[in-house]
């Protein structure tokens, strides 16, 4: 019998654009992903070696991975959700809570896409012209919304969102996801008001400071009623042995995540001078910086780089702005040193 796949899809799949990595080269310096190319702690390292023989037991320190994430949140352990990246966990909001989805424009593309993939209807706002976060229009297109998503320090842009435009938000009464992926980079959080709010969701990763993109581990704090109901519709393996017992010897090593924090943080504000004498460039507060290369297309910008082997993040035009943007990573010191190198020959 023949098959009809066209019959048997949801129709909804085929309108999903899905998520497309940053491109990856041996050899190639990689600026594209906002990774942090310092690398993981030395004892992260060490962990995963000793633990290596160990692969055929399934995931079970999950309650050990929550009591030290919440420790270096001051928290508790029931405010804490473990997840294989801030991927899964957008993904478990979407389960728990009705739509539809709210988010804005340029941001995160997975909130547009989870919400496609899970048949929910999603709307978005455009930031402003110069990507300052918009709170009246949004607070106004939030009436007819149920799942509220804001990035600060928001990717691409780096900008961040005040908090007192979090706590009006929170005001509406409906579940405010904060992405706080690059929360290190920016060391504020609107987690002060996880205690008046029940509906504030936030999301963090391992991905970026800590440097452990590879392995997939993240984490939401929440109310500890939220958090419940995320774990009732997670996958009880989703967090590998690997991945948990990585966060866990990051976390015996915060100083060492610092440290390289900082570096970056630094090289941040030299790039941003550097970068400013060619193109438009934004201020960020996240471990990446937005330019914008006009008249030189994205595209352009990426080709000329790629020739001397750095590969940066081409996004093109958002709808709604003028201009030609790419993502810049913020590398190494000697990742930079040479990035700027290679501009001054462009």
């Amino acid at each position: 019998m023949d098959f009809e796949l066209g019959s048997r899809v949801k129709e909804h799949i085929y309108d999903v654009d899905p998520y497309i990595p940053g491109e990856m080269v041996e050899g190639y310096i990689k600026l594209a992903s906002n990774e942090n190319n310092y690398g993981p702690s030395p004892k992260v390292v060490e962990a995963l070696r000793e633990y290596a023989d160990r692969v055929n037991i399934y995931p079970y320190m999950n309650r050990e991975v929550r009591e030290a994430i919440a420790e270096y949140c001051n928290l508790s352990r029931e405010n804490i959700t473990a997840g294989n990246g801030s991927d899964e966990l957008i993904e478990l909001v979407l389960k728990v809570f009705r739509g539809p989805v709210l988010y804005f424009n340029p941001t995160f593309g997975e909130y547009r896409i989870c919400s496609q993939i899970l048949g929910e209807k999603c709307s978005y706002i455009n930031l402003e012209q110069d990507f300052s976060f918009p709170l009246n229009r949004y607070l106004k297109k939030a009436e007819k919304a149920n799942i509220l998503f804001l990035c600060s320090p928001n990717n691409p842009t780096g900008t961040v969102i005040p908090l007192k435009d979090i706590e009006k938000i929170l005001e509406l009464g409906k579940p405010a996801v904060v992405d706080e992926a690059y929360f290190e980079f920016y060391g504020e959080t609107s987690a002060s008001l996880l205690e008046e709010h029940g509906n504030l969701i936030i999301l963090r990763t391992f991905s970026k400071a800590f440097a452990l993109g590879g392995l997939r581990i993240g984490y939401a704090i929440s109310s500890p009623e939220v958090a419940g109901l995320l774990y009732k519709v997670k996958q009880p393996f989703s967090v590998n042995s690997f991945a948990e017992v990585a966060a866990l010897a990051a976390l015996e090593d915060v100083a060492f995540m610092k440290k390289n924090v900082e570096k970056i943080k630094e090289d941040r504000e030299m790039l941003y001078r550097k970068l400013s004498d060619r193109f438009r460039v934004y201020e960020s507060d996240a471990n990446f910086i937005l330019v914008d290369s006009s008249p030189m297309t994205s595209q352009e910008l990426f080709n000329r780089l790629y020739e001397k082997k750095i590969i940066v993040r081409r996004l093109g035009s958002f709808p709604g702005f003028r201009g030609e943007y790419t993502r810049i990573s913020v590398g190494s010191s000697e990742e930079n040193r040479k990035l700027i190198q290679a501009l001054d020959r462009i």
